[in-house]
């Protein structure tokens, strides 16, 4: 057992992603089996000795009571629920973690939105019971943008008298953002709901690439570089912008509202978020409006995609493939819908596991 205390002493020791690997698993142990065996605590103090022997004088985390030296230094633990995340993620969750406490709070809280609910749940609740443990305090967010849903996206974070996030959150009666249309008709109304949530996460999600084919012909670009962020987001301006001004439900309508539904579900991680988390429902709901929208078009109609790629084919063009071994041949996500609007006939796009 010593060679293996040294070990693991070694791994903590080291710092780094190693480090917070390691930390996330021996939390996640000593909890599984105080469940298991709650009447033999040798493991567990076996485990608390060496999390404890990594950084001296510091308690358990259950037990901390926010001593002023640790009130601001919410990173250490925060890594360990980044590092508990890995296994849920897989290569999801590439890279190592920020080192800046409130950079880390929000992209635990951005990987939450591309999991499934119950994932997200779980995360969050850690994430938040990290951060108590050394004094730091989730609140409301200052920033608050139109979108389906009243829901928070990322709690405020605050230490002591320091911000150290301020929060993202939704609202279906927050005002448009600066340069999209505050006005146009129910259908750009809801439009503007789906798009404003993704032209702000888009600014403050590192993993996220699009495909929108007018900027990428072929193939997913990473929306991390700040110019790749403003030209997509042109895009969506224009786009809804395009809807508010044609006359509705007209032929000109309907394919403005197509290529609006492109921008948004053009956006996606990679591989794509499954339908059950927030990024799944959010672009469900897109194509719940577009689909609706053509049907109140007599010359328009549009068509989602078959689940599997092999049907969807007949639909589709330059489609993009990606290696998800355990969903080989399904589509992944529908990021353009086939559409015939009076005579002409458009086809969709999918991304999907070769």
């Amino acid at each position: 057992m010593a060679s293996l205390d040294d070990a693991l002493g070694r791994l903590l020791d080291g710092g780094g992603p190693p480090a917070a690997v390691t930390r996330g698993m021996l939390a996640g142990l000593r909890e599984a089996l105080a469940q298991v065996t709650p009447d033999a605590p040798e493991a567990d103090e076996a485990i608390t000795r060496l999390l404890t022997a990594a950084e001296p004088g510091t308690p358990r985390p259950a037990e901390v009571t926010a001593p002023p030296a640790r009130a601001a230094r919410p990173d250490r633990l925060l890594a360990e629920v980044w590092a508990r995340a890995i296994p849920i993620t897989a290569e999801r969750n590439p890279g190592e973690p920020p080192t800046d406490p409130g950079r880390l709070w929000d992209e635990i809280h951005l990987l939450g939105l591309r999991i499934s609910a119950d994932e997200r749940t779980d995360l969050t609740t850690r994430a938040v019971a990290a951060a108590r443990a050394v004094g730091a305090e989730p609140g409301d967010p200052a920033t608050v943008i139109p979108g389906p849903a009243r829901e928070t996206l990322i709690p405020s974070l605050r230490s002591g008298d320091r911000t150290l996030s301020t929060g993202l959150a939704t609202d279906p009666a927050a005002p448009a953002p600066a340069g999209l249309p505050g006005d146009g008709g129910a259908e750009t109304a809801a439009l503007i709901r789906l798009i404003a949530p993704v032209m702000e996460l888009v600014t403050r999600d590192r993993h996220l690439t699009h495909c929108l084919q007018v900027l990428q012909f072929r193939g997913l670009a990473s929306l991390a570089p700040t110019g790749e962020q403003d030209r997509l987001r042109a895009q969506m301006v224009s786009r809804v912008a395009a809807v508010a001004a044609a006359r509705a439900y007209t032929d000109d309508w309907l394919e403005s509202l197509v290529r609006a539904h492109e921008a948004v579900v053009s956006v996606v991680h990679v591989p794509p978020a499954p339908d059950g988390s927030w990024w799944g429902g959010l672009r469900l709901q897109a194509h719940t409006l577009v689909r609706d929208g053509a049907g109140l078009v007599a010359t328009g109609q549009v068509k989602l995609p078959p689940a599997r790629f092999t049907a969807a084919r007949a639909l589709t063009d330059h489609d993009i493939p990606l290696k998800v071994p355990e969903s080989t041949g399904m589509v992944l996500a529908c990021v353009r819908v086939w559409s015939r609007i009076h005579d002409t006939e458009s086809p969709g796009r999918v991304i999907y596991a070769s």
